[in-house]
């Protein structure tokens, strides 16, 4: 028989919505990001300029015949705009490949600089944190400069750059997503990565407490955790093969992970999809930490 429309006793509220746009952007950063071994503190923050925005254009109108709910009155009228950090020292070649996105440069790991260069960055409705350094060094030789370093692009920016975007969402009155992108490392100790395991491991708990309180003014915050991916940093971290073989064969579905499965996974964060799922940890590692 013919399948029964429940009524909708409330209209769902407005959302922000990820496109291809966002997808797109996402793999050109990820696949720019210098993610080097060392450390890299020039990053960039791509953002949609006014006339292309990251985020798709708006959906088609209905038709005149066919019932108009709020969602799809703000689904027709809003363009989105999301802002993705981590383009690394490439973010000026990136600006003048792509020149429907607008890039800003800023070393993450200057509060004063961050704040300066974000305060006029206008509304934003999607953020991923995306900006890492890692340095591999043995536990008895970490060095304070790694640590500083480490910490203040890995967790401090993302702070700062989450409270920037966040008032002004509340400002705003708008609902949010913010994804941080953290890794498989945060929950899984490994050699010469007491640092980097460090930053993700607190990152993992930052966003956990981010989602509690932002809650309640409808900013959802979730984490991407991957084990390692094919960007410059995954190849020159684990070229080595006989360290990638000791890798792979703890992963079920033994591989490494491509960016696509990483954005692909921000992008459903990102989506009206997930609409219920806040302060969640995602793994995207082919069943590393379950093993």
């Amino acid at each position: 028989g013919a399948r029964r429309a429940w009524p909708r006793l409330h209209a769902p509220p407005p959302r922000p919505q990820a496109s291809r746009a966002t997808r797109r952007t996402l793999l050109r950063v990820l696949g720019h990001a210098p993610d080097a071994i060392h450390a890299h503190a020039q990053t960039t923050i791509c953002r949609p300029r006014p006339t292309h925005p990251v985020i798709g254009p708006p959906r088609p109108a209905p038709r005149p015949s066919e019932p108009r709910s709020a969602a799809q009155d703000w689904q027709c009228g809003r363009r989105n705009s999301a802002l993705v950090t981590g383009a690394g020292e490439s973010g000026t070649a990136l600006s003048r490949r792509y020149t429907r996105r607008e890039t800003v440069c800023v070393d993450l790991a200057d509060w004063e600089a961050t704040e300066q260069a974000l305060g006029g960055v206008g509304p934003v409705d999607l953020l991923v944190n995306n900006a890492a350094v890692a340095f591999l060094q043995p536990f008895l030789e970490v060095t304070k400069e790694a640590y500083d370093m480490s910490f203040n692009v890995n967790l401090w920016a993302v702070i700062q750059v989450s409270q920037i975007v966040a008032r002004g969402l509340i400002a705003r009155g708008a609902p949010g997503v913010i994804v941080n992108v953290s890794s498989q490392a945060s929950q899984w100790g490994l050699t010469n990565h007491s640092v980097y395991c460090s930053t993700k491991g607190a990152l993992d708990i930052l966003t956990k407490v981010m989602a509690v309180e932002l809650g309640p003014h409808k900013i959802r915050v979730n984490a991407v955790n991957p084990t390692v991916v094919m960007t410059p940093m995954g190849q020159a971290a684990w070229s080595d093969p006989q360290k990638a073989k000791a890798m792979l064969d703890r992963i079920p579905l033994g591989r490494f992970a491509e960016m696509e499965n990483v954005v692909d996974t921000i992008l459903f964060l990102l989506s009206d999809r997930s609409s219920m799922t806040t302060g969640s940890t995602v793994p995207v590692d082919g069943g590393f930490l379950a093993t």
